[in-house]
């Protein structure tokens, strides 16, 4: 009897799809490792262009010499993912030249400019403003505001201005306690803005927080001296998308 010839058997390649889905989730990886190891701006937008043409089933990414494709030219970014990294880029220009400016008139010991999730926070120490247990702005501290609403009148970003204290009580006809302290400091700097006609009222909000948002420890006088401030807040216009949200923002 003739023996039926043995096929030969097939290799199972079930395996080649969870193999596929592990190296995309490998790539992703990485390239999120990649944009954390010196995070800016333009990291972020390369890696968000990047892992939607991962996971939103874009048919691949092209790699060019000069890198990804411009923002400009590359039909994954939304206009809200535009807009968010425009504004990221136009607080960065404004805190950076804040920064120097700040240094240059040596004062960055008590004023600071620091880029925030909210937006853009300025944070003044009250000696740079206010004689103590006082909240007129004095006139050797007027050209610091100056400064600082050529820089506001040049977005249209709502302003939120924060007055805050030691925790030291204070009990005066005009102070009965640091809450009137904290906001009557945070609406002078408000009203010293929106003298400047290019600067719109509506735009400006004031809160003050008394004593009850404490940067650092009030057992010491350096501590104490931090907590008595005012902030301005730069508010956001776009928020940051969802992905660049889930990952991080860049500061």
């Amino acid at each position: 009897m003739l023996k039926r010839k043995k096929e030969p058997e097939h290799m199972d390649e079930s395996w080649l799809i969870p193999y596929s889905d592990m190296l995309t989730l490998l790539l992703a990886l990485f390239i999120v490792l990649y944009a954390m190891s010196t995070v800016d701006v333009g990291k972020f937008e390369e890696l968000k262009q990047t892992l939607n043409a991962v996971f939103l089933g874009a048919p691949g990414i092209l790699v060019s010499d000069k890198g990804l494709t411009e923002e400009d030219d590359n039909p994954l970014m939304d206009n809200t993912t535009r807009d968010y990294l425009n504004e990221e880029k136009q607080l960065q220009s404004y805190q950076k030249q804040m920064t120097e400016y700040f240094e240059e008139m040596g004062i960055s010991n008590i004023v600071t400019s620091t880029l925030v999730e909210q937006g853009l926070l300025i944070t003044i120490q009250d000696l740079a403003l206010f004689d103590s247990g006082k909240a007129n702005v004095r006139e050797e501290s007027w050209d610091l505001l100056y400064y600082i609403g050529e820089i506001l009148a040049q977005i249209g970003n709502e302003v939120q201005v924060k007055g805050h204290t030691d925790n030291l009580p204070i009990n005066t006809v005009e102070f009965p306690s640091n809450w009137e302290l904290s906001t009557t400091r945070a609406l002078n700097v408000v009203k010293k803005f929106v003298e400047n006609p290019e600067l719109k009222p509506y735009r400006f909000s004031v809160v003050g927080y008394s004593e009850y948002r404490p940067i650092q420890p009030n057992s010491t006088l350096e501590g104490r001296a931090k907590n008595r401030r005012v902030e301005l807040l730069i508010i956001r216009e776009y928020p940051p998308p969802p992905l660049i949200d889930f990952i991080g923002d860049p500061e």
